[in-house]
């Protein structure tokens, strides 16, 4: 497992929503393969808020929707969070669980810094984009339970391919509400991005 500053990444996320006040639970969508030692790296870390590591699907809608439907009925507002965000915050947490109270959905996400450009099938023309009109998605993004059951259960029912809930959420004609993630939030995917991790772990001492 990949490790920034000696901790593993998934052991940094389990942390973050560990540690937050209104986190009642953490259920790990993972491979056959990762449920024991995903479940030993928890306890390792004194995850104690773990109740489920369930083996996931053959993607990630699938996977979302297994650990959905692993937690508690009566829960009423679901986080689904990357497991390779693990620099995550308290502040950005809470502002999505607000936006689920508020909206019934809710998703993080930043303003852009880089100039966008939008080009056509032959690559040769291209369209500015406006930055202000732009948003890169983050996750936690989260729902009421049963909106988001429903939302997953339907995209996999239809064979409707989403890349993130916000997709499937909006595949029911369900509308959310963005709150301001974390530019230190970022998804661990390279090398560069352990770097990049351990450089903001380092500003915030």
């Amino acid at each position: 497992m990949a490790e920034i500053c000696g901790i593993p990444v998934l052991a940094r996320t389990l942390i973050a929503f560990q540690n937050h006040p209104e986190i009642d639970q953490i259920i790990i969508s993972a491979r056959e393969d990762m449920i024991i030692p995903y479940a030993d790296l928890a306890s390792i870390f004194g995850i104690t808020k773990l109740s489920h590591v369930t083996a996931g699907g053959a993607d990630r809608l699938e996977s979302v929707y297994k650990g959905v439907l692993a937690s508690d009925e009566d829960t009423d507002i679901i986080l689904v969070h990357d497991g390779a965000r693990p620099l995550v915050s308290c502040e950005v947490i809470s502002r999505v669980i607000e936006g689920v109270k508020e909206h019934d959905c809710a998703a993080a996400a930043v303003s852009v810094k880089d100039t966008l450009r939008l080009f056509d099938e032959s690559g040769r023309k291209c369209t500015l984009i406006p930055r202000e009109m732009v948003r890169a998605m983050q996750t936690p993004q989260g729902a009421i339970r049963p909106l988001l059951l429903k939302a997953l259960s339907y995209c996999i029912e239809n064979k409707i391919s989403v890349t993130d809930d916000c997709a499937a959420l909006e595949a029911i004609g369900c509308s959310f509400i963005l709150t301001e993630g974390s530019f230190s939030n970022i998804k661990i995917t390279t090398a560069e991005d352990l770097v990049l991790a351990e450089g903001f772990l380092m500003e915030e001492k």
